[in-house]
């Protein structure tokens, strides 16, 4: 090769290395952001997406939400790795507020720009109305009064009508009201108070379609007691008597005294078939060998009623 030949050669390299060293760089494209329906709205979460195009760089996505469109909310980022075409963005979001209206956009950002998707809307959904009731005291004594309250929970508890129904023994009727509706108070609780009860009874309280469920009270039946010593001094024995209300005629009866912390059955009888303006008697002699505190276990037995204690009584002998 001649001279000239060779520095024409030189120079066509030395110019390529200077235009690879200060050669511009391709400028990347900005991001683009597009806002997509929200999916899976409950009353406190939902599901938001859309689509991003990174425009060549790494590009970070969020969503940014609120009740209004000034949003004020921003939703864990999500990193997507450099490339030029639309990819799916999906981020959950929580700790919303039921039945009401949300503003959310994406936002798309890398070094070049930040891109902002449309502003679009959500209506969260409303908590289903649900109904939980207790009753009070359980079991009821028998003449005595029983409360039921409770809480409606769920959108639009303050202020609406409850109805209190119940199913007496033997249950056989179904459910049916009981006096008036109640409101709920702005909390959603409520009072049925001193109703008065003479079976056991199931209770429940319904809102429009949704009902409680059903509580059971039970009515103990209303024991009294006598009691005093009969026989002799080498035999001595307990006359016991009492009454039984509401009557019933075949109730067994246990009687009990009080031995250290337990009570022992000592001896039982059962009810007499006379009825008096509801009251059925029992009367029985027991042989005892030592004193004490004495009581009257009644154990019912059609249903109606759950057993009941006699006041205690004390027997001395001689």
């Amino acid at each position: 090769m001649s001279r000239i030949g060779r520095w024409t050669c030189a120079a066509a390299v030395g110019a390529a290395a200077l235009g690879a060293f200060f050669a511009v760089p391709a400028l990347a494209a900005a991001p683009t952001a597009v806002t997509g329906a929200a999916g899976s709205v409950t009353y406190q979460s939902a599901t938001l997406t859309g689509a991003v195009n990174p425009g060549g760089e790494s590009t970070e996505v969020y969503f940014q939400y609120g009740t209004t469109n000034t949003y004020g909310v921003q939703s864990a980022p999500t990193e997507l790795p450099a490339g030029a075409t639309a990819v799916a963005v999906s981020i959950p979001i929580a700790g919303l507020t039921a039945d009401t209206k949300y503003h959310y956009r994406l936002v798309a950002t890398n070094a070049t720009r930040t891109a902002l998707g449309a502003d679009r809307t959500l209506v969260t959904a409303k908590i289903p109305l649900a109904l939980a009731i207790t009753a009070a005291p359980n079991p009821a004594p028998y003449g005595g009064a029983v409360t039921v309250e409770g809480t409606l929970s769920g959108t639009g508890s303050a202020g609406a009508a409850v109805q209190l129904q119940q199913s007496a023994f033997p249950y056989t009727e179904g459910f049916s009201d009981i006096g008036n509706p109640e409101l709920t108070l702005a909390n959603g609780t409520f009072v049925f108070n001193e109703l008065g009860i003479a079976l056991n009874t199931e209770y429940r309280v319904v809102s429009g379609t949704v009902a409680s469920a059903a509580v059971g009270v039970s009515v103990s039946v209303a024991v009294t007691l006598n009691a005093h010593a009969t026989g002799t001094h080498r035999h001595p024995s307990v006359f016991f008597s009492g009454t039984i209300a509401p009557g019933e005629p075949s109730a067994r009866i246990a009687f009990e005294r009080l031995v250290g912390t337990s009570w022992k059955v000592v001896g039982g009888t059962v009810a007499k078939v006379a009825v008096n303006n509801g009251v059925v008697g029992f009367s029985k002699t027991v042989r005892i060998n030592v004193g004490g505190f004495f009581r009257a276990l009644v154990l019912p037995v059609e249903g109606a009623h759950v057993s009941g204690y006699s006041q205690t009584v004390v027997i001395r002998l001689k």
